[in-house]
């Protein structure tokens, strides 16, 4: 009877060990993909700054050009 019972007692720890390396896993994951949408949306960012910046600089050669 005792053996059952400690044979229960085991397999629940290993159970949620492995629950929690499972868990571990899925949220380094989900950390990782974050990570790279959040680069992908900075570097999203720097081309629209280049790009306001070019058009700005055409705009102002534009002006001391009809000046």
């Amino acid at each position: 009877m005792f053996a059952g019972v400690t044979f229960l007692a085991l397999f629940f720890q290993l159970a949620m060990v492995v629950g929690i390396i499972v868990f571990a896993v899925k949220l380094l994951n989900r950390i990782s993909e974050i990570a790279s949408a959040q680069q992908s949306i900075a570097e999203s960012q720097l081309q629209l700054i280049k790009l306001l910046n070019e058009k700005q600089t055409a705009q102002e050669s534009k002006e001391r050009v009809d000046s």
